[in-house]
């Protein structure tokens, strides 16, 4: 199949997407598409476990590893000055972000409402300067958080050793690991339906690249 050469701006926003609970079945929907491109065909019957090594490193592979560079990519274009590659990658990190909190099966109805952090001041973020450094320093506190709930996950593959975790620790860390990138998505002055069409817009450019084996 002929591959399809296609971004953000050729995408126009419809409106679909109309509220968080628009949003999380749209990213739900991605998931499951791309988990199929990965060879797990049907979700629910995969019984992911949290204390399974190897699930363990493929809920690690979507944070440490996608998630964030997702996020160091972006705080790289800004730093460059090249908004329109930054809102892409900060889209992709947001992707990466809910497909987490899919895989663990999360009620997304039961997290704090991402509004209120949008407008949460409490952390003290400056706004967002382009080119200014200090963005990177925004940053890292997600990246901290995604540490911070990953180093319960001890189990390994490779090792007959099987820690249980810490449901009590691994949800109040995952409560705080929300928090702190719906604030982080402040910075930027983003109103929930400049999320929408970001995610929206995103979400029609992978489906046509999944289609033409992009």
């Amino acid at each position: 199949m002929r591959r399809v050469q296609l971004n953000t701006n050729d995408i126009k926003f419809n409106g679909e997407i109309k509220s968080f609970d628009d949003l999380f079945s749209f990213a739900k929907e991605q998931f499951l598409n791309y988990e199929k491109i990965e060879g797990i065909d049907d979700w629910e019957a995969y019984d992911f476990s949290i204390d399974c090594s190897e699930d363990q490193m493929k809920f690690k592979d979507m944070l440490q590893i996608r998630f964030i560079e997702e996020l160091t990519e972006a705080s790289i274009a800004m730093n460059e000055d090249e908004p329109t590659h930054f809102w892409e990658e900060i889209t992709d990190a947001l992707n990466f972000f809910l497909s987490a909190y899919v895989m663990l099966g999360v009620d997304f109805k039961k997290l704090r409402n991402p509004e209120d952090c949008l407008y949460n001041t409490k952390y003290g973020f400056n706004k967002m300067i382009p080119g200014d450094d200090i963005f990177s320093l925004w940053t890292y506190p997600v990246i901290e958080a995604v540490g911070y709930l990953c180093n319960l996950l001890k189990n390994r593959p490779w090792t007959e050793s099987n820690y249980l975790v810490s449901m009590y620790d691994f949800n109040k860390r995952l409560d705080y690991l929300w928090e702190k990138f719906w604030c982080y998505l402040n910075n930027f002055y983003l109103s929930p339906n400049d999320i929408f069409e970001m995610f929206y817009k995103k979400f029609k450019v992978n489906e046509v690249r999944r289609d033409s084996n992009y």
